[in-house]
């Protein structure tokens, strides 16, 4: 349930903030003032289609707010759930924020959480169900026909269609296959002469799963090898090697000392250490010179490994894969060259499969088609029992079910009849109707007049809305083109959907405005050299005079005014 709508900036609207009626609420006021705008919103904060255009005049961004009450149980909170989004179970509140920017960032927030167009679609679904008059273009559309079959039949064999559609997604991979596999017999021979190059030039390479990681590895150990071998010969040669060597100098000195010491004793204790620090150098050189000899004995040279990582780099470009991704395309490869190679048995065995894949699919199609059949005729009863209530008893409503089509691609291949079948099945279905007493069925597309496709759409709508979850239905003019009886017909239709659902509506007229429980009365002003869009909760007494000048135009008469009144109050009884 909306519980309230806060819309800044958009289109003509400055700001309002609309709190909402859980039962039924009538948004009313003249053409223009904006009442539409306020639904388009909704639409836009429920996952519609956004759009800079929609920014205010003046404007940086339009803002879009909304608070929602749900079931924390239903497909909601199980949705929230998936993408952590939090929610207070004991309020089961929800809060929807959409900006848009004039720059063209789109911002989204659930519950002040970061997220998507597409997530917020999936959401608004559960939310909002908006009825505008666009919509009769889709009951006059035979394609949705089928769509809007199976989701009155959703609890009926929603399962059914669910197992059919996981078991049809491997018939039409394999359908692909095997009709990828019946090309001419040239496609054949270039290809495999195109694989089998392939094929040579990767074995060439003789990769390894991970080779040029641990090559990469190697070759950074080898590196810093090398820098301390470098490192390890610089030491020694000048402890032991250079001309003037640390050794070469102590033992110099030495030699000095040796010379001067019999007549200096004091500096016979010098002498011997100076001989003990030889003796440790030497140690010391001789310790660096073994280990610059033994310190790295890998088999490979840095020169190897940085050649076998170039060649790896070449085919790693050439290909645009990763080493585990080319010796996965090899595998795949290889098994397409035998599938080409031993291409009679090949198809023998796709054929198999794909009569197998067609029989399972066949038969959750022929229970898909048993359940159809059934539910269509709970359908029909019930639409018929929705027209009558809309002053339309002469009205029948049927589904018909066309001829299958055949698929000839497959027939023609294997020799035998098989049936079109597609992610919903292989019925096709189209509405028939017939409006008068003595008059055969007829589409729906060429009997129909704009009134009575209203009547058709809102009794569509009432019965599928006793097959959902209790949601926010909006409904945009939709009893454009009625009046009198019907239209009150219309104003009782709706009302009784509000026991289930929350129910706003869009009207012009007084039947409708009469029986809801809110109403809310849109205007237009101008000031300033600017419009603005107001929107007032209107009383009992401010309620009758908008109903009165729904009757009589702008000049609201006594009569009118007492009409009005008289609706108003044998209208709220319900």
């Amino acid at each position: 349930m909306l519980s309230s709508l806060t819309i800044q900036n958009f289109a003509i609207i400055d700001e309002v903030s609309i709190v909402f009626d859980s039962d039924m609420t009538v948004l009313s006021g003249e053409t223009g003032a904006g009442k539409s705008i306020i639904i388009d919103a909704l639409g836009i904060l429920v996952g519609g289609r956004g759009s800079t255009d929609l920014i205010r005049y003046g404007s940086e961004k339009l803002v879009v707010e909304g608070l929602f009450q749900f079931n924390y149980s239903s497909k909601i909170g199980q949705l929230l759930e998936s993408k952590g989004i939090d929610w207070d179970e004991s309020e089961e509140s929800l809060i929807i924020r959409r900006e848009i920017h004039a720059n063209g960032k789109n911002t989204i927030r659930i519950n002040g959480q970061l997220t998507n167009v597409t997530f917020l679609k999936s959401i608004g679904q559960y939310l909002v169900d908006i009825h505008g008059q666009n919509e009769h273009q889709t009951l006059l559309d035979k394609n949705y026909h089928l769509m809007l079959l199976d989701e009155y039949g959703v609890n009926a064999y929603g399962s059914i269609l669910k197992a059919y559609q996981t078991v049809f997604n491997d018939y039409k991979k394999l359908r692909q296959d095997f009709l990828s596999a019946q090309r001419n017999e040239s496609d054949h021979v270039q290809r495999l002469n195109f694989l089998e190059f392939q094929l040579n030039e990767i074995e060439q390479y003789h990769l390894v799963a991970k080779e040029d990681e641990e090559l990469e590895a190697l070759s950074q150990k080898l590196q810093k090898a090398n820098e301390n071998e470098q490192a390890l010969g610089t030491i020694n040669y000048l402890f032991s090697e250079a001309e003037s060597s640390v050794i070469t100098q102590l033992n110099q000195i030495l030699h000095v000392l040796d010379s001067i010491k019999a007549h200096n004793p004091q500096l016979e204790n010098n002498y011997q250490r100076l001989e003990a620090v030889l003796i440790d150098v030497e140690d010391i050189a001789q310790e660096i010179a073994l280990e610059s000899l033994d310190n790295f004995s890998d088999d490979q040279s840095l020169d190897e490994v940085e050649s076998r990582l170039a060649q790896l780099g070449q085919i790693k470009r050439k290909y645009n894969m990763s080493i585990a991704e080319i010796i996965a395309y090899y595998d795949e490869i290889s098994e397409e060259i035998y599938q080409i190679q031993h291409r009679d048995h090949y198809l023998q065995q796709l054929g198999d499969q794909i009569k197998l894949a067609y029989e399972k699919c066949l038969q959750l199609a022929d229970q898909l088609h048993v359940e159809r059949e059934n539910n269509a005729l709970s359908m029909t009863q019930a639409i018929d029992f929705e027209l009558s209530a809309l002053y339309m008893d002469n009205s029948r409503f049927k589904v018909d079910f066309l001829m299958v089509d055949l698929d000839s691609s497959l027939s023609e291949l294997i020799g035998e009849e098989w049936l079109r079948l597609n992610e919903t099945g292989y019925d096709q279905v189209e509405f028939y109707v017939k409006t008068n007493v003595g008059e055969e069925f007829k589409p729906l597309v060429k009997v129909a007049s704009g009134g009575e496709l209203s009547r058709y759409m809102l009794a569509l709508k009432s019965v599928f809305s006793q097959h959902e979850d209790s949601k926010t239905m909006v409904f945009d003019e939709i009893d454009t083109g009625v009046s009198g009886r019907v239209a009150q017909a219309i104003a009782e239709k709706m009302y009784g959907m509000s026991n289930e659902h929350q129910v706003l509506c869009i009207t012009h007229l007084p039947q409708v405005a009469a029986i809801a429980d809110q109403q809310l009365y849109i205007r237009k002003d101008v000031e300033n050299e600017r419009t603005f869009t107001t929107v007032t909760s209107l009383n009992d007494s401010e309620r009758s005079e908008v109903i009165a000048q729904m009757m009589s135009g702008k000049v609201i008469t006594p009569a009118s005014l007492k009409l009005a009144k008289e609706l108003l109050s044998e209208l709220q009884k319900h």
